[in-house]
């Protein structure tokens, strides 16, 4: 026994003294061929299930984060592919997809239509009442779009006063424009697409919207007669982390879809899949937001 001993710390000296460096796809190798033996045992099999009978993750029409894509009638996104990723992390084979408005997909959830919210959202206290959130993904934050040449000089926060605002309906922005009551009128979509339109026909003077979301539409659409406000300065409740959403019950599911999601924060593939819609690696992590 003592001699075994030795042995194994002589063998663990050495290969830590190794200078053999391994890449993070030989490390996820090896991580793919012990997923028989993944364990996530909070008591309430969710994990268990997944792998057994499938998921539904649900999303809303919100590009770049999530959509369908007309051309393919496939689902797309941000938030798509990285849960695709996810899920082949977690040896979940069986995945359905389902597209609801915005501020159904909680519902959605709740009613046990859907097991993950895909759609990433802001961690607030009254979502917290209700759901679970995931590790973060990612960080964003709040712009605004005007129409070309912003004829109403909307600029700030209080360039809203007496102003039709246009935002998504459950979005944590429709949350901070409820608590003012010195709009002409909040206007509340379903999808980011009905919203810009509104704004190019004149009936919302500004669009408070996700920046990169913005920023997306533009490219996109370089005619639209729609700018994005650059020198706008976002209040710091209008940033946080993307998160997902689970039933506070499902323990173990959440578990296991928080550490694939931090690994894939920490191996690359994270940065390597927002890239591809426009966020950098400053999105990884929380930066300050100056006023």
């Amino acid at each position: 026994m003592r001699m075994a001993t030795l042995m194994l710390v002589s063998l663990a000296a050495g290969l830590l003294s190794t200078s053999t460096v391994f890449t993070a796809s030989s490390a996820w190798a090896a991580d793919e061929a012990a997923l028989g033996n993944m364990r996530f045992d909070g008591g309430d099999g969710s994990y268990k299930r997944a792998v057994e009978n499938g998921v539904t993750f649900v999303i809303a029409a919100d590009p770049p984060s999530t959509f369908r894509d007309n051309k393919t009638n496939s689902f797309d996104g941000a938030d798509v592919r990285i849960f695709r990723e996810v899920a082949k992390r977690l040896g979940i084979a069986k995945v359905n997809w389902d597209i609801v408005p915005f501020d159904a997909m909680i519902p959605t959830l709740l009613a046990g239509r859907a097991d993950v919210i895909v759609d990433n959202l802001h961690e607030t206290e009254p979502r917290l009442r209700v759901v679970a959130f995931t590790s973060p993904a990612y960080w964003y934050g709040s712009g605004i779009a005007v129409q070309r040449g912003n004829p109403a000089k909307i600029h700030d926060w209080a360039n809203f006063a007496g102003r039709r605002v246009g935002t998504l309906r459950g979005s944590i922005n429709h949350q901070l424009l409820s608590e003012r009551n010195d709009l002409k009128e909040l206007k509340l979509y379903t999808s980011s697409e009905a919203e810009y339109s509104d704004l190019i026909a004149g009936r919302i003077d500004v669009a408070m919207e996700d920046d990169i979301k913005i920023g997306q539409f533009l490219k996109q659409h370089p005619t639209a007669p729609v700018e994005r406000v650059l020198d706008y300065k976002p209040q710091p409740r209008e940033y946080g982390y993307a998160r997902y959403a689970l039933r506070k019950s499902d323990v173990d599911l959440n578990n296991a879809v928080s550490r694939a999601l931090d690994e894939i924060r920490a191996d690359g593939t994270l940065s390597s899949i927002i890239a591809q819609f426009g966020y950098t690696d400053r999105n990884l992590w929380y930066f300050p937001v100056k006023n």
